[in-house]
């Protein structure tokens, strides 16, 4: 363990609050829900470029916990961490801190089991009044480290609210409030305490929702793919040495733990992660990765969700799962509904050449095609991501395959999908289904015959037809 020095270091104190399902989408969309978080974000460092490093809220708390994205990699779903580092907390309680993590929730279950190694006990109540009671007892001893986790923004927590809402946005709205105002209420005490001045207080989001732009996904919202407005989440640092401001350099859910670790004075500690690294190092993140799945988890194709994993730089986000390869621009295209790579080939040396399409564009295309044949700054960006994320997966793929317990089946991506573009969609996108094609279907869903050169589009035609029936 990392030795601590009273006599070089004054021992802060931390908190973390959990902005669970709070992406920057919803802090968007919902302005008036946040006037604490708001006023937070006034007087501290926020960072607008922080990529969560997954979509499902356990793999987000490992990451955080542990300061990498490989805790859960080997099993086939969501499992107990495998200590490849210490967790944040672990190590705290054994400087010598007194550790807590306080969840409200209006389920009565046991929360976090699998997490149980990486975490305090998990303290939970459906009461604000006893949560914030439990906070001011935490902060009787000092040093504190205390992790609060409001769950009531989760979708499935919300249930809880809905007999008093009017609408799915007011009670989405709504559930956002109660957040704020618990977040307003834990400044509160630590400002009437005289506390902050010795406290580091961290505020991030674990993911956000899809509404179900890309597919019904069985219901689900989060656990998809990482689409930006997934994993694109607030990140907000307030303590005393650390000047208020925006920071717009890249940042990942398994930075918070060393950087944690830094600003409260276990600088050696920050040092040994692997996977991620002190936000306040020289170190600057080119690329943020995130994912849905375990590295070894499969598909769930029978509600259409893939495994997948993405590499964000600060205006791209490239995807990879067992379809192929998807490209956004997600600055134009935050809801990430138009894969650039339908405008592509790729070719054996991993260029890309650009395809016209087959109707004529209107003129507001000539600026963009312009762009993309006139330079080769979309090439260079797609290379660098594609080499980093293929990188990633194969570290992934290594390490699950060597750590997966004998009975768990080998389950990892094919790398061979990095050659491969996820053509899903590309015809609807540009709407240019020919008109021999679509006669010739007709003709064939009516009993007619296909000529040799169209049976097999013919054959796809006819499939949709059956699936949509």
């Amino acid at each position: 363990m990392t030795s601590f020095s009273p006599a070089m270091h004054r021992r802060k104190n931390l908190v973390v609050f959990h902005l669970e399902s709070i992406a920057w989408q919803r802090l968007v969309a919902f302005p008036e829900a946040f006037p604490h978080l708001h006023s937070l974000m006034e007087r501290s460092l926020v960072y607008r470029s922080h990529f969560s490093s997954a979509t499902s809220t356990q793999i987000a708390i490992a990451a955080f916990m542990h300061g990498n994205d490989s805790e859960l990699d080997a099993a086939s779903g969501i499992s107990q961490p495998a200590g490849n580092r210490k967790s944040l907390f672990v190590m705290l309680r054994e400087a010598g801190y007194e550790t807590a993590f306080l969840c409200a929730t209006a389920s009565g279950k046991t929360m976090l089991p699998l997490l149980s190694s990486s975490l305090p006990p998990v303290w939970s109540t459906n009461d604000f009044g006893a949560l914030l009671g439990q906070f001011e007892r935490q902060t009787e001893s000092s040093p504190f480290a205390v992790y609060i986790w409001n769950l009531v923004p989760h979708i499935e927590a919300d249930f809880a609210l809905a007999p008093y809402a009017t609408s799915l946005e007011d009670l989405i709205g709504g559930s956002c409030a109660v957040t704020d105002t618990l977040l307003g209420k834990i400044l509160d005490i630590l400002q009437q305490r005289d506390l902050l001045k010795d406290t580091t207080f961290i505020a991030y989001g674990d993911h956000g929702d899809d509404h179900w732009t890309h597919g019904f996904k069985g219901g689900l919202l989060h656990g998809v793919e990482p689409f930006t407005a997934l994993v694109h989440t607030p990140l907000v640092i307030c303590d005393a040495s650390v000047p208020a401001g925006i920071d717009n350099r890249l940042a990942s859910t398994v930075d918070l733990a060393p950087t944690c670790l830094d600003l409260i004075g276990f600088s050696e500690a920050a040092a040994h992660y692997t996977s991620g690294h002190s936000l306040l190092g020289k170190d600057v993140r080119s690329v943020a990765f995130s994912q849905n799945f375990t590295a070894n988890q499969p598909d769930f194709p029978d509600i259409d969700v893939r495994k997948c994993f993405a590499a964000s730089d600060r205006s791209h986000t490239l995807m990879v799962s067992s379809r192929g390869l998807e490209l956004y621009s997600y600055k134009l295209d935050p809801g990430n509904h138009s894969n650039l790579l339908h405008h592509f080939e790729l070719m054996r040396d991993g260029t890309l050449r650009i395809v016209d399409p087959a109707q004529t564009p209107r003129p507001h295309f000539d600026t963009v095609r312009h762009m993309w044949v006139g330079n080769d700054a979309l090439q260079v960006t797609f290379s660098d991501l594609r080499r980093a994320l293929k990188d990633h997966v194969a570290r992934k793929n290594s390490y699950a395959s060597t750590h997966r317990h004998r009975d768990e089946p080998r389950c990892v991506l094919n790398l061979g999908l990095f050659d491969q573009i996820n053509r899903t969609g590309h015809d609807t996108f540009f709407g240019q289904a020919r008109p021999s094609l679509q006669a010739s279907a007709s003709r064939a869903v009516f009993g007619e015959p296909p000529s040799d050169d169209t049976s097999h589009s013919i054959r796809e035609t006819m499939a949709a037809v059956a699936i949509r029936r």
